[in-house]
């Protein structure tokens, strides 16, 4: 990834104002992590200071489905017909050499989007303790009063917001940070139309990350005690990739006049809640590491893939295409995704063989 500092951009006469707002935001009911995790619900928020709607919120976000990526990038997806989100990474504790480009763009009048190294970022849990990357905020505006903040973590009450002290230890924690940019303006498209665009290349997608997903439920994980970090990273896979997706899916085709659409956009909806689940009870319940408490996630698992293939059955009929039979599948996709993902957050340099996943007996 590119450490290329942009030229200055010339200055608007407005800039957009950026807030988490859970009246406008799409789908925040209780948590930010309904629907969209930290990362999406910053770039929802630059969005929205950009003139979106929720409607184009969704629409401008959903991609087909891929909820097993198979690429060697493990981050977070980029790429959007919105906009498109840049990142630029550093070595671990060498995150200064960006504190120059955030200054400039948050100067020009554009947010940053951050995922601090821990063990630099104030109040982090593993302050001075792990090179960890495990969460998101919205940078917004710099000035004499420190780095102001838009962050899902931060109290409702004082608006999501934070404001952090700028100094030697912030600026080290900037090992990752990610402009969006190419911003498009506000499309409002019908339902259908999404359809045509976002189903049919879903649905080989799909039916390959359901065999995956019960090959892992079924062949790869036994349901056992995990690591800590492995544990972890289920619920960034879940929560940060999978619930998205469905998400964003399910509220691009709401409100069509064609049942069938209709009908995919509530099983989309479904699963995507079945996901959350999944992910909220991973995040909660790792810290025990009890063979019955991972039991109830990993049976939750299946009751995913169960979703899953409702929603894969509403796609076809939509389509007008038989389902094919069930594709093979040995869960080495989803496991690399998982393993990547893991070391992409957690990792700190740690060989991906390290990280265990307890095998079926």
């Amino acid at each position: 990834m590119s450490n290329h500092i942009p030229a200055p951009r010339a200055a608007t006469a407005r800039a957009p104002e950026y807030a988490f707002d859970p009246t406008v935001a799409l789908g925040w009911k209780s948590i930010g992590l309904d629907g969209l995790g930290c990362f999406l619900r910053s770039v929802e928020a630059v969005l929205v200071g950009h003139g979106y709607g929720s409607r184009e919120i969704a629409q401008g976000l959903a991609v087909p489905l891929e909820l097993v990526r198979r690429g060697a990038w493990f981050g977070p997806m980029s790429e959007f017909p919105a906009c498109t989100v840049r990142w630029h990474l550093t070595e671990l504790g060498d995150g200064a050499r960006q504190w120059p480009l955030v200054a400039e763009t948050l100067g020009d009048g554009a947010p940053v989007v951050l995922m601090p190294d821990g063990y630099h970022w104030a109040g982090d849990q593993y302050q001075g303790r792990e090179h960890f990357h495990h969460h998101m905020v919205l940078a917004h505006r710099l000035d004499e009063g420190g780095l102001h903040l838009l962050d899902t973590d931060a109290p409702a009450s004082e608006g999501y917001r934070r404001t952090v002290e700028v100094d030697d230890e912030l600026r080290r924690s900037c090992s990752r940070v990610a402009l969006v940019e190419d911003i498009a303006p506000p499309r409002a498209r019908s339902a259908e139309e999404m359809a045509e665009a976002l189903l049919p290349s879903s649905l080989p997608a799909l039916a390959e990350d359901i065999a995956e997903l019960r090959a892992f439920h079924g062949r790869v994980w036994s349901g056992g005690p995990l690591s800590t970090l492995v544990a972890k990273g289920i619920d960034v896979l879940v929560l940060g990739d999978i619930q998205p997706q469905l998400f964003l899916l399910g509220h691009a085709l709401a409100d069509a006049d064609q049942e069938s659409v209709r009908r995919v956009s509530a099983a989309a909806l479904t699963a995507a809640a079945r996901a959350q689940k999944l992910g909220l009870l991973m995040m909660g319940l790792h810290r025990f590491q009890a063979e019955g408490v991972y039991g109830v996630a990993h049976e939750e698992i299946s009751l995913l893939a169960d979703s899953l293939d409702g929603l894969l059955d509403e796609m076809h009929r939509w389509h007008g295409s038989d389902r094919p039979p069930a594709v093979g599948a040995d869960g080495a996709h989803i496991t690399r995704r998982l393993l990547g993902e893991t070391q992409w957050c957690f990792g700190a340099g740690m060989p991906l063989e390290k990280l265990d996943i307890a095998p079926l007996g």
